[in-house]
């Protein structure tokens, strides 16, 4: 039994956190040559777009080592300041943005980020590389992840690393005081998969993440003291969570998953994660599946709706939503088809997989959003 984890990507805009997954880093690696691209369209409350076109390719080659690639093209736009000009929603709308003022704040601000990874497998082993590109920020990591099988295959043990170094460089902005700085992540994890029987398995892990350096956004002020200031987080963060998953195959050709997630970090903020998904086959090569996420957590020590003075909390100061005690629900649906089904003689149908996904994201922040996920899959022989 040979396993390996599902690679995530995590993108970061200007105040903006979206969560993508790269559907080619499956969770067993496969025998023939595939190639997958997939479509992610993200709109929030705030009307904050993000389109991001994914390929992978994964192929294997002699000696049982495997390389898988991904990239990533992703287009995020920020609307422009709905304010009439000289008003004070329009300067304090300006003042307190989440994005550079370089240009013009009443037009629409656009990022642009590529991303590439790639993972190298031998047989227990495995090494990767990724880089992430913007206008503003350099982010590269590198890791590797080994695993080993116990009982007679019925437990597996993995364990990695990874080191990353990120080189921060904000555009030039009359409200911003943060010059070039930089941040780097030592990560290190360990997961074990227990087959309790033949149609139950049981996951359990721990991750451990030292993040050092600039780690609130330059670009954002804080209300304080009856002006405005840059945002300002500590330089050190020690990160640290444990998880839980069972998944169960019930007789009626469908899947139960349940998880349990545990975090805590040293700036107070401790929080609880829910979830929970059905995978129902329908028919021959159409799989459906449904999810319920929650979530829960604590405010960082140093957040404040409000803050009195311009030192805030410790000299620390914060307009990140993310920082303050919040509770989350997110609802999911999707579609799986396989071509083959349909289309059984078809050359290039016949390697070919359509998905169709939705999410509905909503906090007890204000905050909410709709994500929309089309892709195909098509493998080569």
């Amino acid at each position: 039994m040979q396993l390996t984890r599902r690679l995530g990507t995590i993108a970061l805009a200007t105040g903006l956190c979206a969560a993508t997954a790269s559907r080619c880093a499956a969770d067993e690696m496969l025998d023939t040559q595939t190639l997958g691209s997939l479509f992610r369209s993200f709109t929030d409350s705030g009307h904050v777009t993000v389109q991001s076109l994914m390929n992978d390719w994964a192929f294997p080659f002699a000696g049982q080592a495997a390389l898988s690639l991904h990239w990533n093209n992703e287009h995020v736009t920020i609307p422009a300041i709905a304010a009439a000009p000289g008003s004070a929603e329009a300067v304090d709308a300006i003042t307190t943005a989440s994005r550079p003022i370089t240009t013009n704040a009443f037009q629409d601000y656009v990022k642009v980020r590529n991303e590439i990874q790639g993972e190298l497998t031998r047989e227990h082993a495995a090494v990767d590389y990724y880089l992430s590109s913007e206008t503003d920020y350099l982010a590269q990591q590198v890791g590797a992840k080994t695993s080993r099988d116990f009982h007679d295959q019925r437990l597996n043990v993995a364990v990695g690393t990874s080191y990353g170094w990120d080189a921060i460089k904000p555009l030039a902005d009359a409200d911003t005081r943060t010059g070039s700085s930089g941040k780097t992540t030592v990560h290190a994890d360990a997961v074990a998969t227990q087959i309790l029987s033949p149609t139950t398995v049981l996951r359990w892990g721990l991750e451990v993440f030292l993040v050092d350096g600039l780690q609130h956004n330059p670009y954002r002020n804080v209300y304080a003291g009856g002006t405005h200031v840059p945002e300002r987080h500590p330089d050190h963060r020690q990160r640290r969570d444990t998880f839980l998953k069972l998944n169960q195959y019930l007789s009626n050709r469908s899947s139960l998953k349940f998880s349990y997630r545990l975090y805590n970090d040293n700036w107070g903020i401790t929080s609880h994660e829910l979830g929970t998904s059905v995978n129902q086959y329908v028919t021959h090569g159409l799989v459906a599946s449904y999810e319920y996420r929650y979530y829960t957590q604590t405010r960082a020590s140093f957040y404040r709706s409000e803050y009195l003075t311009t030192s805030g909390i410790d000299g620390y100061l914060s307009g990140d939503y993310r920082m303050n005690e919040l509770a989350s629900h997110l609802f999911g649906a999707s579609v799986q088809m396989d071509m083959k089904a349909l289309a059984p003689g078809h050359r290039l149908l016949s390697r070919t997989g359509l998905w169709l996904n939705w999410e509905r994201y909503f906090n007890s922040n204000n905050y909410s959003a709709n994500i929309l996920e089309t892709g195909v899959d098509i493998h080569f022989q």
